[in-house]
């Protein structure tokens, strides 16, 4: 006979319970319960149980992602011209490097977050672009003093000695094309342009030096997700390697895994050893992400709820063979468990998971 307390289990908490109750059976009981008229002899009804426990409440993810060099950027010139040289897919290129050439003169990498929107010459307006000239300069060992925003007669002579070091022409400026600047250096990721064509804006692509691993989450798994959680990356031969969240997009539109669009949160996920990845590029991995939403906290299955009439939650207690309905109020869910902030139930107490 089904019992009146079973009956009462809301639908949502069934659904939410998902595959929980594996695994954490303790017991099947035969239990009396009564029926449906006084006069009726009380029957015994085969119930399952597990027991409270105390712990870490902690919320999983999983979901997929590519791991890769990341997106790859297109790197061109403004120089008029013939290519006769590219740099190797593959290669790592960094500041000082050469990406190509034009007309057998090196187009030139520099770090910076502005790009070479102008020519640096002798009386050009001080900028932001100026000063992150110098500091690459600097950094190449051809400037000596502070960068500043001023194109002076040091900014000048610290062009010559770098326009020596690569051949060019000592002219003391730079036109525009000859400088690529990127906010690190680059691993080149393809060719879009051939040796002994003409000089475009699209020589070839480039993408950052480290693997990473990119991918997308729902919304509401924002919080387990945050910038610095730690992630547990497994590869295509079952070797798993650990991780962290590095970058947390804002929405945007993405494939649902049925045909259709949803609103999702890219992902960046850095690996803690990127070189133990180095058999892998371009590869769909598994990622595992957790949250602990409450610590020690006394907890039960979600299957142990029972809805009450009029609101709230309750749990039906089995002690001596006897059942009791004990309500409770709850806390925070996670991975198919419940907090239990209040209720005559303790660590170690039976609770009816099913029959």
């Amino acid at each position: 006979m089904t019992s009146p307390a079973r009956r009462r289990r809301a639908p949502w908490i069934i659904a939410a319970s998902c595959l929980v109750v594996v695994g954490i059976i303790a017991a099947v009981l035969l239990i009396p319960r009564p029926t449906a008229s006084a006069d009726q002899p009380r029957t015994e009804v085969k119930v399952e149980t597990t027991e409270v426990s105390r712990g870490d409440l902690v919320q999983r993810v999983r979901t997929k992602g590519t791991l890769g060099f990341g997106e790859a950027t297109e790197l061109g010139t403004g120089l008029d011209g013939v290519i006769t040289a590219l740099a190797g897919v593959g290669t790592v290129v960094d500041r000082g490097g050469e990406l190509y050439r034009v007309d057998n003169q090196p187009v030139v990498l520099m770090i910076g977050d502005l790009p070479m929107w102008r020519a640096f010459s002798t009386g050009m307006p001080a900028g932001p672009d100026v000063l992150q000239l110098e500091q690459n300069l600097a950094a190449l060992g051809f400037f000596a003093r502070e960068p500043d925003s001023k194109f002076d007669g040091n900014t000048k002579a610290a062009i010559q000695k770098w326009q020596k070091a690569l051949g060019l022409e000592q002219s003391g400026s730079i036109e525009l094309g000859r400088i690529t600047f990127s906010p690190a250096a680059v691993r080149i990721a393809a060719h879009t342009a051939k040796i002994g064509g003409a000089a475009s804006s699209g020589a070839l692509t480039a993408s950052g030096t480290q693997k990473r691993v990119s991918g997308f989450i729902a919304p509401n798994l924002r919080e387990v997700a945050a910038v610095g959680a730690i992630v547990s990356v497994t590869l295509p031969d079952g070797t798993t390697l650990d991780g962290t969240v590095q970058e947390l997009g804002a929405p945007v539109e993405n494939d649902d895994g049925a045909g259709g669009k949803a609103m999702r949160l890219p992902i960046v996920v850095s690996l803690n050893d990127p070189a133990a990845a180095d058999a892998f590029a371009d590869v769909s991995v598994s990622l595992s992400l957790s949250l602990v939403k409450s610590s020690d906290a006394l907890r039960v299955p979600v299957l142990a709820l029972l809805a009450q009439p009029g609101g709230g939650f309750a749990v039906e207690r089995i002690a001596g063979g006897k059942s009791t309905i004990v309500p409770v109020k709850l806390g925070a869910f996670a991975d198919g468990l419940v907090e239990v902030l209040e209720g005559a139930i303790a660590e170690g107490d039976a609770v009816v998971v099913g029959q």
